[in-house]
């Protein structure tokens, strides 16, 4: 048996397939760099803000005017008009006109002098997550504020205390907060490091179970075993390697979109970076062919795959914290190829660690590809007896 000459006819055979499909190419290439640069370019301003909001200002009195007032300095919101009643703030956000409002109760001040707990409230349109963050984290700074605010005004009306004394009681310790190497809190570092790669492992997940499917759906599947001499190692590498080449090319063009063009933090060897890449690759490219091997069927491996691409978006991202899922969610998370290159990122390129503490992301990855190799065999008995359904 002349090995060499089923090495190479199976790689021959993989890059004839490759080029005469155009889905290919858009898949591998144009795809996931046009997502790529539609999420790093909606992101590029970095964190949002000036959200428009209203004002329900039932009291009209000194101290719901010096809330407004601190409500207007925050960043993250914009006051553009003041209603009269919650029905008609409540009908502005309904309609989009504005996405929140603060609500200050008639006699505010009047309940606060006499020591009633006043209470003032704010309403949230969280049907766009990113500017209903901004507002919550407003309304909820200026809230905190009300309420030392209105005890100040209590403790300055009894005229026990002078000014200095009740704002040291209320904050005897002044804290000062700062973003680890993300002082600026841009959300396009944070989201983007797990959106981007994300999309690419959908893909990458995607095209390989559609190449090794369509052998079984169109009936090639004897003859691509056969062009490999029998071989179902020769048979996947002749296919899987040129899809990999250009999977890191694509990657590798991405991470420089997102590190010197879009100035995203890079705070490691660019190398750690580049192999996590290449690594990355390789490791959605046998989570799809383990799951082609469980499920030798190109419909129902193509949609576990697609299902897992999809799922990761929020079990392996920031999106959704995965301190805050259920164990069984969480721990489906780990799962994902995805999940570590995403820690990776964040350990490497944010935060720029020692690579002795990333380990572990980097192991996990490298036995990705090892995780397929016991059921070649239910694989390769599929291919010589093909039944399609």
């Amino acid at each position: 048996m002349d090995l060499k000459l089923f090495f190479n006819e199976a790689v021959k055979r993989g890059l004839v397939q490759l080029v005469r499909r155009k889905i290919y190419y858009i898949m591998m290439v144009v795809a996931p760099l046009l997502c790529s640069l539609f999420l790093l370019s909606l992101m590029d301003g970095g964190s949002v803000t000036r959200v428009p909001v209203g004002v329900v200002d039932l009291d009209q009195s000194s101290l719901s005017r010096n809330i407004e007032r601190n409500l207007a300095a925050m960043q993250g919101v914009h006051i553009i008009k003041h209603y009269d009643t919650y029905a008609s703030a409540e009908a502005a956000v309904q309609s989009g006109e504005i996405l929140g409002f603060f609500l200050m109760p008639a006699d505010l001040e009047r309940s606060a002098l006499n020591a009633e707990s006043p209470k003032v409230s704010y309403y949230i349109n969280y049907a766009y997550f990113s500017p209903a963050s901004s507002q919550y984290r407003g309304f909820k700074t200026v809230s905190v504020l009300a309420n030392g605010g209105i005890v100040k005004t209590v403790l300055d009306a009894t005229g026990l205390v002078d000014g200095e004394t009740v704002s040291n009681v209320l904050q005897p310790i002044a804290s000062h907060a700062h973003a680890l190497n993300n002082p600026w809190a841009n959300y396009s570092y944070y989201l983007n490091a797990s959106f981007v790669p994300c999309f690419l492992a959908l893909f990458i997940l995607l095209i390989t179970s559609f190449s090794i499917g369509a052998e079984l759906k169109y009936g090639t599947c004897r003859e691509w075993i056969s062009s490999a001499g029998g071989s179902m190692g020769f048979a996947i590498f002749g296919k899987m390697w040129p899809h990999t080449l250009i999977f890191t090319i694509t990657g590798w063009t991405i991470q420089l979109i997102m590190y010197r063009i879009y100035g995203m933090p890079l705070n490691c060897n660019p190398w750690n970076m580049i192999i996590a890449m290449f690594l990355f690759v390789l490791a959605n490219q046998a989570f799809a062919l383990l799951m082609m091997c469980i499920v030798p069927n190109f419909r129902y491996g193509a949609t576990l795959c697609s299902l897992f691409g999809m799922l990761s978006f929020s079990f392996c991202a920031f999106s959704i914290p995965s301190e805050t899922l259920y164990p069984w969610i969480n721990a489906l998370g780990h799962i994902m190829p995805v999940r570590y290159y995403f820690l990776l990122s964040i350990d490497q390129a944010l935060n720029g660690i020692d690579l002795y503490y990333s380990r572990v992301y980097y192991a996990a990855l490298i036995v990705y590809p090892l995780l397929p190799l016991p059921l070649l065999g239910r694989l390769k008995h599929e291919c010589l007896n093909p039944i399609y359904i």
